[in-house]
């Protein structure tokens, strides 16, 4: 009976103890993989914030003119017929003049085709 107790007493220890060391060894691997996540995580970030940095390095208006500069590009005003004044409603503004050319009337009209209506305005909340 003595040798029987002790199988089933040893048995039942050693079936804990490796419940035990798998259970502490799954929660060392999730640990180095948290560690992992929160690294890439990290570098993610700081990714993010050089590519939006980039970005607005490369939309800056000083940037363009540069750009512009080594290009040895020719800008210049353009002429009233080139112009094309699209207004948002079927009423003019009073301060533009009508002397736009027949090229810039025919180009306001076409535009006038493809507007779609007035854009959307958010209007303060009176409470």
């Amino acid at each position: 009976m003595k040798v029987y107790k002790f199988l089933t007493t040893t048995t039942v220890v050693t079936a804990v103890a490796l419940i035990y060391v798998s259970q502490q060894t799954a929660l060392v691997c999730l640990s180095y993989d948290i560690k992992q996540n929160e690294k890439s995580y990290s570098e993610l970030l700081d990714r993010n914030k050089i590519l939006l940095y980039n970005v607005r390095q490369l939309e800056s208006p000083a940037r363009l003119e540069q750009a512009l500069l080594a290009k040895n590009m020719k800008l210049e005003v353009p002429s009233r017929e080139r112009v094309i004044l699209v207004s948002a409603g079927p009423e003019k503004p009073n301060n533009v003049k009508a002397a736009i050319g027949i090229f810039g009337k025919i180009r306001q009209i076409t535009a006038s085709l493809f507007t779609l209506g007035p854009e959307a305005q958010a209007r303060p909340v009176v409470k």
